[in-house]
């Protein structure tokens, strides 16, 4: 774009705060190995995807678990930068499940993953994704704890998880990035948040709604919502909504209006909305999205948006098929075997930067081999 900025390669940019020049060369090996190696993407396979050095994976392991540099810097020029590219049409925050082998990787616990079916033995972290023209890219995270992790002496120090750090509930971890990106964005799209029965819906709706952001949250159905009255003559009679709450599901089986663009039809995906109280601050809307002919909708959101702003249905239509964190999981977010903290942070960092670069169209380096 033409700025003394944009002709820095990303990766010196963004690793430019680095005190030490082996650092930054170790970042730029690292984020090429990212790139570069197909499949598992281990300290050993990265090495060799880069540089025929022996000693290479015992650099990198060092560089990412036990050097000191700090990853909140690099996240945030990585957000600078994707801007100066793209803009947001919305940031999405999203749980991302890590499946994992063992117990002693930094919070590891074992939980029950709807998307799976089962209970597996995980990592939980929260992400925030620029989402855009060129996909959802991340730019920040969080990683869940749970209390045994924040309250035993012994775990957090063989983790090195920092004083600082306490126990959050991972709806808590959703709006405090919620809150880290409104700080840094001088205007904020409105913010979507996938729960996927991980994060609870009410604490997030409030959260975000007090600090006065535009947000469309995926609910679960059993949500209890009061219908909004009705400006004119309802499709159902005048009787059809009363004031009692009601289970979300329930409010979008009976009373469902076609979103633009027709009647629900079976066999295709079609949007149904109803408007409904928010707490002491008016109007919201329901949408629920159906896929098939069940009467139950797949997927439903609430949205502060108001009816007429048609950026919501849009981007409900959109975000109900989209998996978020697929790029970094194929970027190697799932890979890492380390088990600390701060190399957990590290590392994801160095995925998020992959990731835009690869989605951005951009090299993070020069070639291998090339200096």
């Amino acid at each position: 774009m033409g700025t003394a900025t944009e002709q820095i390669p990303p990766a010196q940019r963004l690793f430019a705060h680095l005190p030490r020049a082996d650092q930054r060369r170790w970042a730029d090996v690292y984020l090429k190995g990212l790139l570069a190696t197909p499949g598992k993407k281990t300290l050993r396979r990265i090495a060799a995807s880069v540089t025929p050095s022996p000693t290479a994976p015992q650099s990198l392991q060092q560089f990412v678990n036990d050097s000191a540099w700090p990853w909140r810097p690099v996240r945030a020029e990585l957000a600078r930068w994707i801007a100066e590219h793209t803009s947001a049409h919305t940031w999405t925050l999203s749980p991302v499940v890590i499946p994992k082998r063992g117990a002693l990787s930094a919070g590891v616990h074992r939980r029950f993953v709807p998307a799976f079916g089962r209970t597996v033995n995980c990592q939980l972290a929260v992400g925030a994704f620029h989402s855009g023209e060129f996909g959802d890219l991340s730019v920040d995270w969080r990683l869940y704890l749970p209390r045994r992790w924040t309250e035993d002496a012994t775990l957090r120090q063989q983790a090195r998880i920092p004083e600082s750090t306490g126990h959050a509930t991972v709806a808590e971890l959703c709006l405090s990035l919620a809150v880290q990106l409104a700080r840094n964005t001088p205007r904020m799209a409105p913010v979507v948040v996938h729960t996927d029965g991980h994060i609870d819906a009410e604490p997030v709706i409030a959260g975000l709604q007090a600090r006065g952001l535009e947000w469309i949250v995926a609910v679960p159905d059993t949500l209890p919502l009061s219908p909004a009255p009705a400006a004119g003559p309802h499709p159902a009679g005048p009787a059809a909504l009363t004031t009692a709450p009601r289970p979300a599901g329930d409010l979008l089986r009976r009373h469902a209006r076609p979103a633009a663009g027709g009647p629900l039809a079976p066999g295709r995906s079609r949007l149904g909305t109803v408007r409904v109280l928010l707490p002491g601050t008016g109007a919201g809307l329901l949408v629920g999205v159906w896929t098939g002919s069940r009467p139950r909708p797949d997927r439903i959101w609430l949205t502060n948006l108001p009816e007429a702003d048609t950026r919501a249905l849009g981007v409900i239509g959109s975000a109900s098929a989209v998996r978020i964190g697929d790029t970094e999981a194929d970027l190697g977010l799932h890979d890492f075997a380390g088990r600390s903290y701060p190399g957990w942070h590290r590392h994801a960092t160095l995925v998020s930067v992959a990731s835009a670069h690869r989605s951005l169209g951009h090299a993070a380096c020069p070639p291998p081999g090339g200096g």
